[in-house]
């Protein structure tokens, strides 16, 4: 096995750093790259704006399903045409995770 070199550490760090700055720009602003975390959803399954990983608890953003114009960080409504942005569930690794709730959504 090779000896891992300075600068693939240096380069893996980096990427983890960036990483966690987009999660952090998500946490701060309620976007996450360029993509308004309220509004009219589809959810397709593949080749989606953002990939959502559901979680029970912890994860980045409290998501109230509404039946209504979706106009607070973290409230979503399902459509079919028209959407805002798209998403896709995935089981894990996801853009950002997600807790569905019943009431008061917003960033964790």
């Amino acid at each position: 096995m090779k000896p891992v070199s300075k600068l693939a550490l240096a380069a893996l760090a980096i990427t983890s750093l960036v990483g966690n700055a987009q999660s952090a720009q998500a946490l701060t602003s309620c976007t996450y790259q360029g993509i308004q975390l309220f509004g009219e959803v589809t959810v397709v399954p593949a080749n989606a704006d953002l990939t959502v990983e559901i979680v029970g608890s912890g994860g980045d953003l409290k998501v109230h399903w509404v039946n209504r114009h979706a106009n607070t960080c973290g409230e979503w409504r399902r459509v079919g045409l028209g959407a805002d942005f798209t998403v896709q569930i995935v089981p894990s690794g996801g853009d950002i995770k997600i807790q569905e709730v019943p009431g008061s959504p917003g960033l964790l």
